[in-house]
């Protein structure tokens, strides 16, 4: 196929070939000469982000630049002199900061920083209105700002092989996110308010440290796939991903040593860990009345376009808003904030790539639907 960006009849591959073959300034002078909008400076061991194009502008055309393999510690500022800049890749590099004002980078869509010596994400990157798709992978990145939830633009994200123990609340606002990788962190849980993206198609964590999965997680409406391979405190997953495609290797194999941070729910020779949000775990033995609290939450939640909830207490305002899971029998769906009934299941119609060894733990409102759920748990 014919590069038509490059502004040249051959391959893009034999363009990259030719360029990496060349020196740093014969490819710049070959860039301008011939008008290519992909600068490819590979493996070309620069120190320093080369200074003519952001000096010249001849440069000003260029679309893509290419700096993989190279010793770069940060970019110069005055970025934003490439104004038709889409795509800029980093990767291997030895890049511990970034410019604040490369947020001005405003034609800026992809971003690829992996394996670099990020600590943390520069927060000029988090004002890159325009940027679809951010790649991070094989940093040492130990915390998301909640700052990412500015990036309604984005729409695949990659932070694998990092140092991340949470995530925040406010990933909820990327509204446009179809792609999320998050595999090889020390994720022990998932914020429910991921539910909350409709276009996610594809999410993993696989090699996590992840006890549950987000209760309404299958109900996002474009979630296709689901990797959680190789968490071994994963005993179950939510029912509501019973039809999707779901990655579940070696889960399961371990047993939390401080188990007194999460309540363990047993039923028929199955284990689950149940969400920290459910101060309540009922059974046959209880009360059928709801407990004050979560009758005090279903109120707020009803009334939270009447009420002033931004004067509650951060934690109480988001369970109010988004509750912690959905009754699972499927003529029911009632919301569900801090007391439920489980109930473990293994159910043969499934498309687990290890259904066998993998349990569904559903949540319920009331003992009628508990019996509903263990009798008819899919829709008649």
């Amino acid at each position: 196929m014919s590069s038509v960006i490059c502004g040249s009849t051959r391959s893009s591959s034999v363009a990259v070939e030719d360029s990496e073959a060349s020196s740093a300034s014969e490819v710049l002078h070959d860039c301008q000469v011939h008008g290519h909008q992909l600068l490819y400076l590979n493996y070309k061991g620069l120190t320093k982000f080369p200074a003519q194009l952001l000096q010249e502008n001849a440069y000003q055309h260029i679309k893509g630049i290419y700096l993989k393999r190279n010793l770069l510690q940060t970019l110069p500022t005055n970025l934003k002199t490439l104004t038709n800049l889409k795509e800029l890749y980093l990767p291997s590099n030895k890049i511990i900061d970034l410019p604040d004002d490369m947020s001005e980078l405003t034609q800026l869509e992809s971003l690829d920083l992996s394996m670099n010596s990020l600590q943390h994400i520069p927060s000029c990157v988090f004002g890159i209105k325009s940027l679809k798709s951010l790649i991070l992978s094989q940093n040492s990145i130990a915390h998301l700002s909640s700052e990412i939830g500015k990036m309604r633009a984005l729409m695949t994200l990659v932070l694998n092989h990092n140092l991340l123990t949470s995530l925040p609340s406010e990933i909820q606002h990327c509204s446009s996110l179809e792609t999320l990788n998050l595999d090889k962190n020390f994720l022990k849980v998932l914020p429910r308010q991921i539910t909350l993206l409709h276009r996610l198609e594809e999410l993993s964590v696989t090699g996590n440290k992840l006890v549950y999965l987000p209760m309404d997680l299958g109900y996002c409406p474009s979630l296709q796939k689901v990797y959680a391979d190789n968490n071994p405190y994963l005993k179950a997953i939510p029912f509501s991903l019973w039809s999707k495609t779901v990655g579940t290797y070696s889960c399961g194999t371990e047993t939390i040593c401080d188990s007194g941070l999460y309540a363990e729910f047993k039923e028929a020779n199955m284990s689950a860990y149940i969400p920290h949000e459910i101060q309540s775990i009922r059974s046959k033995n209880s009360s059928p009345v709801s407990t004050l609290l979560e009758i005090s939450y279903r109120y707020v939640n009803k009334q939270q376009g009447i009420l002033k909830i931004e004067s509650l207490p951060r934690s109480v305002r988001e369970q109010a808003v988004t509750a912690t899971a959905h009754c699972e029998f499927h003529g029911c769906s009632r919301q569900l904030f801090t007391g439920c009934y489980p109930h473990l299941l293994k159910h043969p119609i499934t498309t687990l790539q290890q259904p066998n060894s993998t349990t569904f733990i559903g949540l319920c409102c009331s003992l009628k639907c508990l019996d509903l759920f263990s009798r008819f748990p899919l829709p008649l």
